[in-house]
């Protein structure tokens, strides 16, 4: 009888270690969590809000003049391009497609895009880094309603 109260002592215990050790590990991947989210939003904020991608994907969708960039423009597009792979690079991989993200957000509510070009702002931003070839290479996923493209 006293070894079966040791042992179920000794189990008690165990379960009361193993109970804490769990809410301590829950505890510090929520807080890793959270301090990463800031961590994002601090970079997006230093690219400033990726203000070459923001140029790059208005004038893809938007045009010159009704269309796309004109003849005259392909300079000032592969520079604007350029920079904006810039702006991706200087961020974590981790938080490139939530500024991406972010950015697109930003546009939409001031309201420059309606109909389908909305459709084209998330499929162009989605694509951005593949097409700078950085991660992710298979480009971004949005929660939008435009997600499944």
């Amino acid at each position: 009888m006293a070894k079966l109260v040791l042992i179920l002592s000794a189990f008690a215990v165990l379960l009361l270690v193993a109970n804490a050790s769990i809410y301590r590990t829950t505890v510090e991947v929520e807080e890793e969590n959270s301090s990463r989210g800031q961590s994002c939003q601090k970079q997006f904020e230093q690219q400033q809000r990726f203000r070459h991608c923001q140029m790059y994907v208005q004038k893809e969708i938007k045009g010159s003049q009704g269309g796309r960039w004109l003849s005259n423009d392909v300079n000032q597009r592969e520079q604007c391009f350029k920079q904006c792979c810039q702006e991706l690079q200087e961020v974590d991989r981790r938080c490139r497609c939530q500024g991406l993200e972010q950015m697109v957000k930003h546009q939409q509510q001031q309201g420059q895009f309606r109909g389908e070009k909305i459709r084209e702002l998330y499929e162009t931003a989605c694509e951005l880094p593949r097409m700078c070839n950085i991660q992710p290479m298979q480009g971004c996923q949005f929660s939008s309603p435009y997600e499944s493209f």
